[in-house]
């Protein structure tokens, strides 16, 4: 047995599937229109693990999985694995089901520029939507 075994069998694992964003992100609609003046350097904190989205005309144009050093970032948002996967739940439980319903309760921490986060809210919230399990049929 290894130092580390031990650490690795007690965290838990990531619950953001934020790898496959840019992916998902890429046929939609939604947010082609209401991102279309969007750059944001986005930090998403899940658990220990920090990732950095950046957005650049409402694309998402690269994920990069932490550890990160002194990266730039517009906004960031962090919370437990354990609450994120809450939230991804397909249907979440009240509480989860919205960023603000989470901040509300306190189980994201969100942090940076407030105004451009307001400017863009439906484009975030549609972002992270995407990270929810797609229907078989969908």
């Amino acid at each position: 047995m290894t130092r580390y075994s031990f650490w690795a069998k007690v965290r838990p694992a990531m619950t953001l599937p934020l790898d496959v964003l840019a992916q998902r992100a890429k046929g939609d609609g939604l947010l082609a229109r209401f991102g279309r003046d969007l750059d944001l350097a986005l930090i998403v904190g899940d658990g220990d693990l920090d990732w950095l989205v950046e957005i650049e005309r409402g694309v998402v144009a690269r994920v990069t999985r932490g550890p990160l050093i002194m990266p730039r970032s517009d906004l960031r948002m962090r919370a437990a694995s354990e609450t994120w996967a809450r939230f991804l739940e397909p249907v979440p439980p009240p509480g989860y089901h919205d960023l603000f319903a989470m901040r509300r309760y306190r189980r994201i921490q969100i942090e940076g520029d407030i105004r451009l986060m307001s400017a863009y809210l439906f484009y975030i919230k549609r972002l992270f939507e995407l990270l929810r399990p797609r229907e078989a049929g969908a």
